[in-house]
C-alpha cells in the first residue's frame, strides 16, 4: 500500500510550484488531479506532468476517504467542496495550512525535506485511521489520535487540547497526554497570560524557558519550556493547543510552523464535525454506503408494517452486524475499514430486490426491509448475503493476502412477531443478539421459542 498522502489541487498558481514540488519531493504526498480551469498557467503544468485536470471536484471519477483536498484557490471552501468532504471522507486544507506543511519555506533543503516528510507521515496516519469525517470514530478519540501523533513528533513531555465557546473566556479540556486532570475542569485563560495570548488573540508562541510567574502553566502542570498555539479556522479561534517538556529550551521558534498544521487539522476536525452535525439534520442518505439512513428505516419500516396490516401480507426485517470490523480497522486502518463498508453495501445491493430497502443504522449495523416475503424467504436472503461476504477478499495493507469478514443476522417477520414496528425490530436484534452469541456467521430467527432464551 503506497505509503503517501494522495492529494486533489484546488485552483493553484504558479507561485504554489515550488510549495507542490517540495510536497512532492517530500515523498510524502502524491497528486492525483487538479481542479482548474483550462486556462490556469499552473494547471497546465500539472496536466503536462501527467496529472489530470477537471472543472469542477464532482468530475473527480475517483474520491476516496482519507484523500486531502488542497484548497489553494481562496481561504473558505465553497459549501459545494464542504458538503463533498461530508459525504466522501475527504479532509481538506488550504494555502496556509500547505505552506505549513513544508515549513513555510519554498526552497527545499535535505533536513527541511526529512522534516517535511516525518510530519506528512505523522499527518497521513491521522488522515488514513481518524480523518475528520470518519463515523467510526467520535471526536474525542480523533482528537486524542491528533494529540498523540503531535507529541510523538516533538518528543514532548505532555500535551493537551483546550476548547472553548466562541467569544468566551473560560476552556474545557478535549483531549490530553502526559498528564490527568478532570475532564470536567474548567480553564479561566484571562487568568494566564500565556493562554491569554494564545486564545484571545489567536497567536502562537514558543516559550523556550518558563519563567516563575508561568511555572503553571496549567493547574498542576509547571514545565521547563511550551508551545502554545491557536486553534483557528479563518478568523474564527476555537481552542489552542499546548505541548510541553520538562527540559528547557525544547521547543524552537522553527517548530511553529510544522506544529501549527496540527492545530489547523484540530480546527479543520471541530468545523467539519459541526458542518457534520447541521448535515446529518437534513442528509437521507448515508454517503459511505448510498444506503438510507436510520431515520429514513425508521419511518420505512413503520409504513410497510402498516401496509402488511392493511392488506394481510408479509414482511419480513433482517438486521445485520459485521463480525469484529473493529479488529479489521485496527489492523488495516479505518481507509480500508470504509472500502470494506462500500464493498459490502454492493453484496447486499446485488443480493436484494428493488423493492427491497436497505439502511445502514449504525457503524457496522445494516437492515434490510423484505416486503411480501415470509420468514423462509428472509431466511433464505440471509444466508445468501451471509455467503457472499464470507468468501468475499477483503483487502489488507501493503498487497498481502486478503482478509474475510463475515455478518451475524437476526431476523423477525410479520404476523409471525405480531405487533408494532418497534416490536418487530426488537425481536431482530434480539435474534441477532443470540446469533453473536453463537459465534460469528451466524443467523437467528426470532420465533416464540426465543422468549424463553431471552
Amino acid at each position: 500500500m503506497d505509503n503517501r498522502v494522495e492529494a486533489i489541487l484546488i485552483g493553484p498558481r504558479m507561485e504554489d510550484l515550488p510549495m507542490i514540488e517540495k510536497l512532492i519531493s517530500s515523498g510524502g504526498m502524491i497528486i492525483a488531479a487538479v481542479i482548474a480551469s483550462e486556462d490556469n498557467p499552473a494547471a497546465k503544468w500539472l496536466v503536462e506532468s501527467g496529472i489530470e485536470r477537471f472543472e469542477k471536484l464532482p468530475e473527480v471519477p475517483r474520491l476516496l476517504p482519507g484523500q486531502l483536498l488542497l484548497n489553494l484557490d481562496q481561504p473558505q471552501p465553497d459549501p459545494e467542496i464542504m458538503e463533498l468532504v461530508a459525504m466522501h471522507g475527504l479532509s481538506i486544507v488550504n494555502r496556509d495550512a500547505a505552506l505549513r506543511m513544508t515549513g513555510g519555506h519554498t526552497e527545499p533543503g535535505a533536513e527541511d525535506s526529512v522534516r517535511t516528510a516525518n510530519v506528512l507521515r505523522h499527518y497521513r496516519q491521522l488522515l488514513e485511521d481518524y480523518f475528520p469525517t470518519s463515523k467510526h470514530s467520535s471526536t474525542a478519540v480523533k482528537l486524542a489520535a491528533c494529540l498523540t501523533e503531535a507529541t510523538t513528533i516533538w518528543e514532548a513531555s505532555g500535551g493537551v487540547i483546550l476548547t472553548g465557546a466562541r467569544g468566551g473566556e473560560t476552556l474545557g479540556i478535549a483531549a490530553q497526554r502526559g498528564i490527568n486532570l478532570p475532564r470536567d475542569i474548567v480553564i479561566e485563560s484571562e487568568g494566564n497570560p500565556l493562554l491569554s495570548h494564545c486564545y484571545s488573540r489567536g497567536k502562537h508562541s514558543i516559550v523556550p524557558e518558563l519563567s516563575e510567574a508561568e511555572a503553571e502553566l496549567l493547574p498542576g502542570v509547571k514545565p521547563a519550556s511550551a508551545a502554545l498555539l491557536s486553534i483557528k479556522s479563518g478568523s474564527v479561534v476555537r481552542g489552542v493547543l499546548v505541548l510541553w517538556s520538562n527540559h528547557k529550551r525544547h521547543f524552537e521558534s522553527s517548530d511553529l510552523t510544522p506544529l501549527s498544521l496540527f492545530a489547523y487539522y484540530i480546527a479543520t476536525l471541530l468545523e467539519i464535525d459541526e458542518l457534520g452535525d447541521k448535515l446529518e439534520e437534513n442528509l437521507v442518505i448515508d454517503p459511505l454506503t448510498g444506503f438510507h439512513n436510520r431515520r429514513q428505516f425508521h419511518y420505512r419500516l413503520r409504513q410497510e408494517v402498516l401496509r402488511a396490516k392493511r392488506y394481510t401480507l408479509n414482511v419480513s426485517l433482517v438486521v445485520f452486524d459485521i463480525d469484529h470490523l473493529d479488529d479489521y480497522n485496527s489492523a488495516c486502518g479505518h481507509m480500508l475499514g470504509n472500502l470494506a463498508l462500500s464493498d459490502i453495501a454492493s453484496i447486499f445491493k446485488k443480493c436484494t430486490r428493488e423493492v427491497d430497502f436497505i439502511a445502514r443504522i449504525g457503524g457496522d449495523e445494516f437492515a434490510a426491509i423484505l416486503p411480501e416475503t415470509n420468514r423462509l424467504g428472509a431466511i433464505r436472503l440471509a444466508d445468501r448475503m451471509c455467503a457472499e461476504v464470507a468468501s468475499y477478499p477483503f483487502p489488507v495493507p501493503n498487497n498481502k493476502a486478503s482478509s474475510t469478514l463475515t455478518l451475524c443476522a437476526g431476523i423477525a417477520a410479520f404476523p409471525s412477531a405480531s405487533g408494532t414496528e418497534q416490536d418487530i425490530l426488537t425481536k431482530a436484534f434480539k435474534a441477532l443478539e443470540l446469533a453473536k452469541n453463537k459465534g460469528s456467521n451466524s443467523i437467528k430467527l426470532w420465533d416464540d421459542d426465543l422468549e424463553a432464551e431471552g
